[in-house]
Parts: C-alpha cells; structure tokens; sequence
C-alpha cells in the first residue's frame, strides 16, 4: 500500500492538470468565437454590397494624379479604376473623400467597404485587411536612353543619378559593393536625376515608376526609357477587409480581367503618358 499511494496520487495530478488545462482551452476558444476571432458566420459582404448596388470606396482625394476634387467633383487615376471595378461588378460608385490617415480606420470600422489610393501592401495590418493584386508598380525603375539598361548589373563602370536618401539611393549604394565600380550621383529630387541622365552626365537614374512616367509626359521629346522590370517593386493595391473574402475575390476578379483586356493599361496611359 505504501509503494503505491505515490503512483495514485502522481495519476490523480496528471488527470487534473490535463483536466484544468482543457477547460483554460475552452474559456480561449470561446472568448475567441466571442471576439470574433474565428468567423463561423458565412461571408456576406459580396451579397451585403449585392443588395446596396453602390460600392463606396475611400480615397485620399489630395494625391494627383490618383485623386484629386475640383469643387464637388472628384477625378484621377485611382477614381478611374474604382468606377471601372465597380461598373464590372454591376454597381454604382460613390467615393468617399478622406485625409489619409483616416482610410485604414474609415474601412475597419465600415464607413466605406475598399480603399483605392495608392496604397502598399503593409505586413504589419494582415491580421485585419487584405490586398488585392496590383494595379501599378510604383517601385524604382532603371531610366536610361533607348532604355539600354535594363538591370543595376549591367551599370558596372557607370555613372547611376538617384534621388538622395530614397529607396533608390540604398539600392544604389547595395549594388555598389557588388559592382567593381559605379559612380552614384545623389541629387535633390529624382526630377533632376532623370535631367542628368537627359543631358549625358549619367548613364542611368533609378527613380520612382510614378515620377519617371510623369516626367518623360513632360518631355515626351526625351530619348529616355523606362526598364521593363523594377529594381525595387512596390505595387498600388485595393484595400479590404479580411473577412470580406467573397467582396474581395470580386474585385480582384475585376482587376485581373481589367489587366487581360487592357482596360488598365488605358487608364494608366491616360494619367501618366
């Protein structure tokens, strides 16, 4: 008997803690379920925005040439794009006209059901939206005469204009330790590095997609090219919710037909060529 008091009492223990331990499960899985953490509910947001047959969407409406109010009018690249989703998905649109600091908290708390204005994939806001596919990549692009220069590699020995402290910059400053030799040019904007490149002082400028577009607009005289892939890419993308998976599969279904048929294409040839 005394040889196994101590066998009971340690399988008594075990059965306890395993015991405690499935109850503290449960209390997390139901608080989880309470909170909203998994959603058992079935995604109406497609149908919800169905019924409305108006897609609202948030838009920062002081960033031309993406969105910019004359009076009560709104016009721009991006408004182009959300009315063209919209008229795809057999809805009408309305913008819903915000500072930028609002957009995120406008869309989680339901005042609007997508962003469009120019945003980048954030891994820090996973957890409570999603991103569609790109609609443009705004990352860095090699410029270059005839665009000869396609990829930082074939700039070994020459002369690259960047815009001081950008992420064209960095990039720049990366591939100069891998390169035997590259002579950076910092300059104030990337306006003035592309102006660089236009009078021979350098080979090639890596700046902005949206800057080098709108910059050969104004000189559509200019020789120069932009590559046909990025340094360093950055994509603009629709904004949801995370558990509007169905309303996002919609528009991103939208997207990507825009993209096949070449709709996209003449949108942003129309705002930035």
């Amino acid at each position: 008997m005394i040889g196994r008091y101590p066998t009971r009492n340690a399988a008594f223990f075990h059965t306890l803690r395993r015991l405690v331990a499935s109850l503290c499960l449960a209390f997390l899985f139901v608080q989880n379920v309470r909170y909203g953490r998994y959603h058992f509910r079935p995604d109406l947001s497609w149908e919800r925005v169905q019924a409305r047959g108006v897609l609202i969407v948030g838009m920062d409406t002081s960033y031309a040439p993406f969105a910019v109010m004359y009076g009560e009018d709104i016009s721009g690249l991006d408004v182009d794009i959300a009315l063209e989703i919209a008229q795809r998905l057999g809805l009408r649109l309305q913008v819903a006209p915000m500072g930028v600091d609002g957009l995120y908290d406008a869309l989680h708390t339901g005042i609007v059901d997508a962003l469009i204005s120019a945003l980048t994939f954030d891994p820090f806001r996973t957890d409570t939206f999603l991103y569609t596919r790109p609609y443009l990549d705004g990352g860095y692009f090699l410029v270059s005469r005839h665009g000869r220069y396609q990829r930082m590699s074939d700039l070994d020995g020459k002369r690259l204009a960047v815009e001081y402290g950008s992420i064209g910059d960095e990039q720049a400053r990366l591939w100069r330790r891998r390169l035997r030799e590259l002579e950076v040019q910092p300059h104030p904007e990337p306006s003035a590095a592309l102006a660089a490149v236009a009078a021979g002082r350098a080979e090639a400028a890596l700046v902005d997609h949206l800057t080098a577009r709108l910059w050969l607009r104004a000189h559509n005289d200019s020789d120069l090219d932009i590559a046909a892939t990025p340094i360093y890419a950055e994509g603009y993308r629709v904004v949801l919710r995370a558990r509007d998976l169905a309303l996002a599969g919609k528009v991103n279904a939208a997207l990507e037909s825009m993209w096949a048929d070449g709709t996209l294409a003449t949108i942003l040839s129309k705002w930035l060529d």
